[in-house]
């Protein structure tokens, strides 16, 4: 695709990327990923990023966890990263428009996140290019990302759609919007 960037379908990785803040709702994630790495052993989580006071706290709990998960420091090259795996998570509570998801789906791929406030409900269109989990139901989430690690037609499927509905945020398309924008503020 135009930005070089593109996912590997085969990679059993999913890749979670996070900044420093609570309301990305990390102790989610590890329950959700603990249910899915009972089926998926030979699965990987990623999980990139820094996670402020909770860090401390849940680094021992990740690593008596046993279920196959990295934890990595941020990094400026995370497209790279988007690039090592094949389904991107989001567990956020809620979450202002972040560039994750449409970065991710930009190298193709699959996205799953709980349709908070905000961001993934105006970014993701369920069942087409990622899956948006209604009310923080952890077993359909657990449920959809086992879907999508034992379906490699629909990983790719989905991260086809995700590469074209993220074409919606290139600059190229959205600078002339913020032009517009502040010609009519001027004005």
């Amino acid at each position: 695709n135009e930005n070089g960037c593109h996912c590997d379908w085969d990679a059993k990785s999913v890749i979670f990327v996070v900044r420093v803040s609570v309301h990305k709702d990390i102790r989610t994630l590890l329950i959700i990923w603990e249910i899915v790495h009972r089926k998926y052993p030979d699965w990987q989580l990623q999980i990139y990023g820094g996670y402020g006071d909770e860090q401390a706290e849940l680094l021992p709990i990740i690593k008596k966890m046993e279920a196959n998960i990295s934890v990595n420091e941020p990094t400026s090259d995370i497209m790279d990263r988007y690039a090592d795996n094949s389904i991107l998570i989001m567990t956020s509570v809620f979450e202002p428009f972040g560039l994750v998801l449409p970065e991710a789906m930009s190298c193709g791929l699959p996205v799953i996140a709980f349709d908070c406030p905000y961001g993934p409900t105006d970014i993701i269109s369920d069942g087409v290019d990622g899956f948006l989990i209604k009310k923080r139901d952890v077993q359909l989430f657990a449920d959809k990302l086992c879907n999508l690690m034992e379906n490699r037609q629909l990983r790719q499927i989905m991260g086809e759609a995700g590469i074209l509905s993220s074409r919606r945020y290139e600059a190229k398309r959205i600078m002339p919007m913020w032009k517009h924008l502040f010609e009519d503020i001027c004005n």
